[in-house]
């Protein structure tokens, strides 16, 4: 008799002979994982806070690229290897060896720049006791800005995580978005440790109240177990306690209960595939069996109910399009008002330093000291408007982006309603896909010639003879602070608006992509539908026979499954 791995294989092989490509990329990496006893761990969170720093803790070295600023920009895969080294696969197919040195110059924003290298993946191959246990670990690209899209493939990634380690931080403290996510992530975990990483920042009673508003944050999201206040980059650098202590349970988690939980998270994985694919034929027999008028009639209803879904795809775009105007018009009005408030403050911030503490300075010594206490002041006061208008930003565009994924679930499910109403099926509403990721590419672009003027007017000015000459600098500079703070605002709405015209354009090709694939499968259902009833009695037959069978064959597969599962 078959044990249960040789039943799960065979359950997944069978699978993966009936899915398209995509699903059979998905089950044969289950597959590959399942031979080498290998858990996934998918490490997760928000940017910056602290996810590369933790797994080269956890590794004990530095391995991965960790920063001030948000710097991973592709999902990296740690595994098991004897020979160490890093793989690149690219976007055309092939692979490459590269030493660990190299690593961030793939999987970087700083090293590989909008991806220009076409690198579609990277596997770091190194001789470590956690790895060597049965762990691979999944260092992903933070989320929480609206900047740039994740891809496909990166969605992907998240759905064939087995567990998670969710990294939140004490300050600041856990966010609703962070919320969201982690409810998404432990809904396709088996298991999700959560960490509250850079607790050393704060002072003890500081923690425990971040630690005591973290765990009520997250336990109103579903989440019962742990969390862990550490500093991830303490442990790295030497000892932390809170690490040790998530260390040794993790540990204990791998030793324990990885090949029990790979297996459940494999038959979970594969039964969404498999439930999926049988959506598909059910709904083809179902429709084409009805041929009389009235049953004819309720195909007819629920295809029209299935266009409506497209109908509201344009509508969600439009909404898209309509809150990305307005977030364009309320940053040019504050960019407008703020610039001329801006340009008062400052004025009177160096008015203080020029008749003060350069009063009776020589005037080249006005100018030199002014301009860069001027240049000081203008990119601060900027930088703090990109960063409070970017957030503004950022808040609009994700509530629109949850407004219309909610949506989106709600016609599913009022589809779903329609099938079963009228076809007398119950359809599995598809997983919806398209998190929000950060895009490092956003930087405050600084003037690097800031205030400079005419050489030869500011030499002669330099050269006027004593308080003539002072007042004449001082009263360049105060002229000249309106200019730059405007300029200076004025590049960081520029870059502000290029980059919400991108995350418009992104989030209209997500949210197309979302109706697509929540609605593909049926439209080609009820479209085989259609060519079986038009098609010849002989046709006809033969077309329903391999339905048939492949329907057959696709639940013979869920038992297989059902069976490696166990008793539920």
């Amino acid at each position: 008799m078959p044990n249960g791995e040789d039943i799960l294989a065979d359950g997944l092989n069978e699978l993966a002979a009936l899915g398209t490509a995509r699903d059979r990329e998905q089950l044969a990496a289950l597959l590959d994982r399942l031979e080498g006893a290998r858990l996934r761990v998918m490490v997760a969170g928000e940017a910056k806070r602290g996810k590369s720093t933790l797994i080269n803790a956890l590794l004990g070295r530095d391995v991965l690229p960790s920063g001030v600023t948000p710097l991973t920009a592709l999902a990296t895969t740690v595994r098991y290897g004897s020979d160490v080294r890093a793989g690149v696969l690219f976007l055309d197919g092939h692979e490459e060896k590269h030493p660990l040195t190299a690593l961030a110059d793939f999987v970087t924003e700083p090293g590989n720049p909008r991806n220009r290298r076409g690198v579609a993946g990277v596997t770091v191959y190194l001789d470590e006791p956690l790895l060597a246990a049965g762990v691979e670990l999944v260092d992903t690209p933070g989320t929480g800005s609206v900047f740039e899209w994740d891809t496909q493939a990166a969605h992907e990634a998240l759905r064939s995580t087995d567990a998670a380690v969710f990294v939140l931080t004490a300050d600041p403290p856990v966010s609703a978005s962070e919320r969201d996510l982690l409810a998404r992530v432990a809904g396709l975990s088996v298991m999700t440790f959560a960490v509250l990483n850079k607790a050393d920042r704060l002072d003890e009673p500081d923690v425990a109240e971040a630690l005591e508003f973290t765990r009520g944050v997250l336990s109103e999201s579903g989440h019962a177990g742990k969390v862990y206040p550490m500093s991830a980059r303490a442990a790295l650098g030497g000892y932390d306690a809170g690490f040790a202590a998530f260390e040794a349970d993790f540990t204990a988690y791998v030793l324990t209960r990885r090949k029990a939980d790979l297996r459940t998270s494999a038959v979970t994985q594969a039964r969404r595939i498999a439930n999926s694919l049988l959506d598909e034929v059910t709904l083809t027999r179902r429709a084409a069996e009805m041929r009389a008028d009235d049953a004819a009639q309720r195909v007819g209803q629920f295809s029209a109910r299935l266009s409506e879904v497209a109908v509201r795809s344009h509508d969600a775009v439009a909404v898209a399009e309509g809150e990305s105007g307005r977030l364009l018009f309320a940053l040019n009005d504050a960019a407008d008002e703020d610039a001329h408030r801006l340009a008062r403050e400052i004025t009177g911030q160096l008015g203080a330093l020029l008749d003060g503490e350069l009063r009776t300075a020589a005037p080249a010594e006005i100018e030199r000291r002014g301009r860069a206490q001027l240049t000081a002041l203008t990119e601060a006061a900027a930088e703090a408007w990109r960063q409070q208008r970017q957030a503004i930003i950022e808040q609009g565009l994700a509530q629109v982006d949850a407004r219309l994924t909610a949506g989106l679930e709600a016609e599913l499910s009022v589809l779903r309603g329609a099938a079963a109403e009228l076809l007398g099926l119950d359809l599995a509403i598809p997983e919806l896909g398209g998190r929000l990721a950060e895009d490092q590419r956003f930087f405050y672009a600084t003037v690097e010639d800031v205030g400079q003027t005419e050489l030869l007017a500011g030499a002669v000015r330099r050269q006027l003879p004593g308080e003539f000459g002072r007042r004449a600098a001082r009263e360049h500079l105060r002229r000249e602070a309106p200019r730059l703070v405007e300029s200076q605002v004025g590049r960081a709405r520029g870059d502000l608006q290029y980059r919400l015209a991108e995350a418009t354009r992104a989030l209209v090709r997500e949210v197309g992509q979302r109706y697509a694939d929540g609605t593909s499968r049926i439209r080609s259902a009820l479209q085989a539908a259609a060519e079986l009833r038009d098609a010849s009695a002989a046709e006809a037959a033969r077309k329903e026979h391999e339905l048939a069978r492949r329907e057959a064959a696709l639940r013979h597969a869920v038992g297989l499954l059902d069976r490696a599962a166990g008793p539920r």
